[in-house]
């Protein structure tokens, strides 16, 4: 088949339509039948049944992760329609796959990468198509200028939004990217989505791994350089203006702040962050057109691609330097080392419901100059302004925890958690026998529950419009909230508990899932809710040494 006439649905119908989850796959298949520089290598099934791809792609036949470390190529590992009325990633990942191979575009880059495309995270969800969803509503400052066909739905076909489920993995879409990602271990993982909000006039909006900042220093310091590097790159040779993520802090009132979202590791770039990986979340602008904002994710994803290949060596040394920094704060634990495991901010609604905000602050004279519009336009929300204007404005990125912990050399778990720490990647022991440990421990001195905004929801049948976040959706998920005290004891654990190491490249990972303090850990899932009672010990327990059964006297 010549290459113009593989083409995706949007490529195809001059981008009234987009494609279905059968149009991904006939393509894919399409194309790995044309090259011998793509693969499809399928890694689950989602809640319906439908198969989920990623496309390796890579020349000298390297399409597994042991042959890309054997080859010392970086990995690049970009996911899109994780929220599948957020399309454009997905045409953008197939055509990019077809240019790349087929194409001279990826002549000097394929020596140096290996790519793993998962182009349609959410098939069930992308299939729900309507032309309603994600309907433009400024008024609310949601919503998204639409192919004129319609575009899938937020939630999966089970109600799962996948980009709140990393930690808790509810879904079976995300246990199965969890363990692809794993095998893989990629340099750099990049994160297609659309965002609504603020009137700005910029194409697209980009963030990286927020919390834990002074502990990841070395990676995150030189995360933010690539993203502005490619920032500037997309700019010169593509010519789309682009800025770091965020809205205004006080709606329509652009010198009030620039902030951005809150740093909990449920969203896919923070969870990645905190394995002391590479990570890029990339935002198009959804009150741009439909194919104005699939040219310019292509133009980012391209750019990102490239700059791992020019700077490999780099790329390399940040994430190389950052897995053994965890691994050794589990060999020789410092208690000045602290992990931030909770950012929120509690107080109470108007029905005494407790509620939490997750406030950025801004650190020292931090400015974001904001392209936007006048501020009548702003005010009135309109899109294009009449005027283009520039603003300084406080930039609210940096993250505070009001909780923090030092990493212990160990945790000791309850054998029911087994199957939820090798979901993660977490490597663990079962005790042979009886064995007596000091650790530290928590009294629970009080138990709540707090409703989990846009984590799940009532999925409509296919053919109707899914419910807009302004009109608040039923609630779905809750969490729940410990107020504990810390005690130290020697304690006999039993035969089959688990014991948990921190000197492993999840180390800092397993910190934030099993603290009772943490905002977004096992407990504050309710994985922990039937050992809970008030008064009694958290479950888990902080090893602080091993000991020995006294000697017997003769």
């Amino acid at each position: 088949m010549p290459i113009p006439q593989l083409r995706t649905r949007a490529e195809a119908t001059d981008y009234q339509e987009t494609s279905r989850s059968a149009d991904v796959v006939a393509f894919i298949d399409t194309l790995v039948g044309q090259t011998k520089l793509a693969k499809r290598v399928d890694f689950g099934q989602s809640g319906e049944g439908q198969p989920l791809i990623s496309l390796v792609i890579s020349d000298r036949n390297c399409f597994t992760p042991e042959l890309a470390q054997k080859q010392k190529k970086i990995i690049v590992m970009v996911e899109a329609n994780i929220h599948a009325g957020e399309v454009e990633g997905k045409e953008t990942l197939l055509g990019l796959a077809r240019d790349l191979t087929l194409t001279p575009l990826g002549k000097k880059l394929l020596d140096k990468l290996c790519l793993v495309f998962v182009p349609n995270f959410n098939p069930d969800g992308n299939d729900r198509i309507s032309p309603g969803n994600r309907a433009l509503d400024l008024k609310n400052l949601e919503g998204q200028v639409n192919p004129p066909g319609g575009v899938g739905t937020r939630y999966t076909g089970e109600g799962w939004n996948l980009n709140r489920d990393n930690m808790k993995q509810e879904a079976p879409e995300t246990r199965s990217l969890a363990k692809l990602y794993q095998a893989w271990w990629p340099h750099l993982f990049v994160d297609c989505h659309t965002t609504d909000g603020s009137i700005h006039a910029f194409d697209l909006t980009f963030d990286i791994p927020h919390g834990n900042a002074e502990l990841f220093h070395l990676s995150r310091d030189y995360n933010r350089e690539l993203a502005e590097r490619v920032s500037a790159a997309v700019k010169k040779k593509h010519g789309f203006d682009s800025f770091w993520y965020g809205n205004f802090l006080k709606e329509g009132d652009p010198r009030s702040g620039w902030h951005t979202y809150p740093a909990l590791p449920r969203f896919g770039s923070h969870y990645r962050g905190l394995l002391g990986r590479l990570d890029v979340l990339l935002e198009t602008y959804s009150y741009i057109d439909f194919p104005r904002r699939c040219a310019v994710i292509r133009a980012w994803v391209l750019e990102l691609i490239r700059d791992a290949a020019r700077y490999a060596k780099d790329y390399r040394t940040a994430t190389s330097f950052e897995e053994s920094a965890i691994i050794a704060r589990g060999k020789s634990p410092d208690v000045k080392d602290l992990v931030g495991i909770n950012y929120g901010v509690p107080h109470r609604n108007a029905e005494g419901a407790l509620v939490f905000d997750y406030p950025a602050y801004v650190l020292g004279k931090d400015i974001a100059t904001i392209n936007s519009f006048d501020e009548a336009s702003i005010e009135g929300r309109r899109y294009p302004g009449k005027r283009r204007k520039a603003y300084k404005s406080p930039h609210y990125r940096t993250f505070v925890p009001t909780h923090a912990v030092s990493t212990p050399s160990a945790y000791l778990v309850p054998a029911s958690l087994a199957a939820r720490l090798e979901g993660h990647g977490i490597h663990f022991e079962k005790l042979a026998t009886a064995q007596r440990f000091q650790v530290d421990s928590y009294r629970i001195a009080r138990r709540e529950q707090t409703f989990s905004p846009d984590v799940a929801a009532n999925v409509p049948a296919p053919g109707e419009n899914e419910v807009p976040l302004s009109q608040k959706p039923k609630p779905v998920r809750f969490e729940t909230i410990l107020t504990v005290a810390a005690e130290r004891s020697e304690r006999e654990f039993p035969a089959g508990t688990l014991k948990v190491p921190t000197d492993q490249r999840t180390g800092t990972l397993a910190t934030y899932l099993l603290e009772p303090h943490s905002d977004d850990g096992f407990c504050r899932w309710q994985f922990l809710d039937d050992s809970l009672t008030v008064g009694e010990l958290y479950p888990i327990h902080r090893v602080v040494e091993a000991t020995r059964a006294p000697l017997k006297v003769e």
